[in-house]
């Protein structure tokens, strides 16, 4: 695993294919370059907290997002929904940022709920995967659609408003940054 994270120009890249990412692939952008995470003496990395959602006979996929959102709140977590898709490009760097490893102070505290769509599109319950989604946003079929929940779960910023919002405050708009800054000031 890499020690990178996922630089300035990835992320506004990643605003732009957002809305571009809809159910018909696009083409493969340019690789952008990675920027080498400076590491605090004697801080250690740790990864991001990732759990994937998938198709399971004896349980709906609201039933699974609410007990897995309930156990990681339990544990002290905050939550973010990710849904995305194998064939979209802006998801596949989203993926790599979400193997990399960072200060546990900067993104230990979320656990990432990731639904992909090709998992429920071949359980044939791509209703449910659509149905879940309209809890945050109408739209289906564009990609990714990256979320910060509250407590309650609801929207609290969405991924092209976290790098908006970064930008305007000269902030590197990188995934670990957006979680640090979003950090409840008294858990920090």
């Amino acid at each position: 695993m890499r020690d990178l994270f996922v630089s300035l120009s990835v992320c506004t890249c990643l605003l732009a294919h957002v809305s571009g990412c809809s159910s018909d692939p696009p083409p493969a952008p340019a690789a952008a370059p990675a920027k080498p995470i400076t590491k605090p003496a004697g801080e250690a990395l740790v990864g991001y907290d990732l759990r994937r959602l998938r198709p399971r006979d004896e349980e709906t996929l609201a039933a699974m997002f609410d007990r897995l959102r309930a156990q990681a709140l339990a544990e002290g977590k905050r939550v973010a929904v990710l849904f995305s898709a194998d064939w979209c490009e802006p998801c596949r760097e989203l993926e790599q940022e979400l193997g990399n490893r960072h200060p546990a102070a900067e993104i230990g505290d979320v656990r990432f709920l990731e639904l992909k769509e090709e998992d429920w599109s071949a359980a044939a319950r791509m209703d449910e995967f659509n149905e879940l989604r309209r809890r945050w946003v109408g739209q289906t079929g564009s990609y990714p659609l990256l979320m910060l929940l509250d407590d309650e779960g609801k929207p609290r910023e969405e991924m092209k408003q976290a790098i908006e919002r970064l930008e305007a405050a000269k902030i590197e708009p990188t995934l670990a940054h957006w979680l640090a800054d979003t950090r409840p000031k008294s858990a920090t």
